[in-house]
């Protein structure tokens, strides 16, 4: 609907959804393209909002090492914060195998979405609201998935961490945080390790 709004037609979420398949870089695509953001400023802050991906991948390479070949590649693609979050924070069922569990997640979430994009594409363009705000799903949606994995598990250490290291590196860098917050994340994180090894 968002998309609509801004006069495209019905088959661009549905697009963008199976070419990107990333809700917070298809609400930037659709500004980028309102307003002809130049390339090269429209990868950079792809690369800024989307490295956590990258770090979602590392830390799921022993949950996805029974997997291969397509399943594997199409299981890195499909990762995102929703599937990871059910992922890190979901008993496998007794009677499944995981990778299948794991892969059952990423192909339904993504179908979910694929057909959430088709519907608001099309409804989009027979309903006219207030739009404005809409974007704040994307806050709710994180909120929603800290909250839930806050309650699943008993050590809050690294939840905690990474609101501090988020806070400190908005405080820095501005809205250029993401990165340098993962960075600290992942060296503090390392150094636990590290340290936890060494006892």
């Amino acid at each position: 609907m968002y998309t609509s709004s801004f006069g495209y037609d019905f088959w661009m979420p549905p697009l963008t959804s199976v070419v990107i398949f990333s809700g917070s870089i298809q609400f930037v695509v659709v500004e980028a393209m309102h307003s002809g953001m130049d390339i090269l400023s429209y990868i950079l802050i792809i690369a800024m909002m989307n490295i956590r991906h990258f770090f979602y991948a590392l830390t799921c390479l022993g949950k996805f090492k029974g997997l291969s070949g397509k399943r594997k590649t199409y299981a890195y693609y499909a990762l995102c914060d929703e599937a990871y979050s059910m992922i890190m924070g979901t008993k496998v069922p007794d009677d499944m195998e995981k990778e299948d569990f794991y892969l059952s997640i990423l192909i339904l979430l993504q179908s979910y979405w694929f057909i959430g994009t088709i519907l608001g594409g099309i409804l989009g363009n027979f309903i006219n609201f207030e739009i404005q705000g809409i974007d704040f799903i994307l806050t709710a949606l994180f909120l929603v998935i800290f909250l839930s994995q806050w309650k699943q598990v008993e050590d809050h250490f690294p939840a905690l961490l990474g609101l501090v290291a988020s806070i400190l590196a908005l405080i820095i860098f501005g809205e250029n945080f993401i990165l340098p917050a993962m960075i600290i994340i992942l060296l503090v994180l390392y150094l636990a390790y590290r340290r936890e090894r060494n006892d």
